[in-house]
């Protein structure tokens, strides 16, 4: 399979994933109402959870190449490092509205599977299959942007209340540009460009998942405050 057939088929796959989200009981949701602080609330605490192990995940992933394949693992180091403590920008911006709890509360099980998912794939399957995670991952702005600008229209936050996704659009445009080139010169066999499609299939999965359990949970929550209220 030619590399761009490669690319063309994985765009096809990440496409399908962000259809199937945005069909989700939170995306319609959110974009036809606005945004209560504590689904924000949320959503931004599971983002806080599963960015503390990028960077983590990113550097474990060494542990399974080839320590012949210098250029993969200076993108794995390079991008571990550039990743480390990204998730204090989410509890920065949190705590700049008032909604930073004083007890962080553990993540909702889709948060603990994704998590876990990539922690599995860094320690059996290596830099190359989690390139599938990273190579959407990298370039959710287009897919995101209209969530973005409810939270900063309803919410009235200030690029300086919305430095995780600020910072990060700026990040991620070098680091899609450094995925793709290094899938150029690591993927050569078609088990690696399964493995690859199946990551990012199943990690965009898995992150719809936790934001449907993130409505459900606020739901639950907003439900049961309704009823002892009355």
């Amino acid at each position: 399979m030619g590399k761009e057939v490669f690319f063309k088929e994985l765009d096809e796959v990440v496409e399908a994933g962000w259809a199937q989200i945005k069909l989700g009981k939170y995306w319609q949701f959110s974009l036809q109402n606005p945004t209560p602080p504590e689904l924000y609330q949320q959503v931004m605490l599971q983002v806080y959870h599963y960015t503390r192990y990028n960077s983590i995940n990113q550097a474990a992933c060494a542990a399974s190449a080839d320590p012949e394949q210098t250029s993969l693992l200076r993108f794995v180091y390079k991008h571990a490092l550039e990743e480390l403590g990204h998730e204090r920008m989410v509890l920065r911006d949190l705590g700049s509205v008032g909604l930073l709890p004083e007890a962080l509360p553990a993540p909702l099980p889709p948060t603990q599977a994704l998590i876990a998912y990539l922690n599995d794939v860094a320690v059996r399957k290596g830099p190359v299959a989690r390139l599938g995670y990273s190579y959407w991952a990298e370039d959710v702005y287009e897919h995101i942007q209209p969530l973005l600008g409810r939270f900063r229209a309803d919410l009235r936050l200030s690029d300086e209340q919305m430095t995780f996704f600020v910072a990060h659009s700026t990040i991620d445009e070098k680091h899609a540009d450094e995925v793709r080139s290094a899938m150029r010169r690591a993927v050569t066999t078609n088990e690696q460009r399964r493995q690859i499609i199946e990551v990012a299939r199943v990690t965009l999965w898995l992150t719809g998942q936790l934001l449907e359990e993130a409505w459900r949970t606020y739901r639950a929550s907003d439900i049961h405050q309704s009823l002892r209220a009355s």
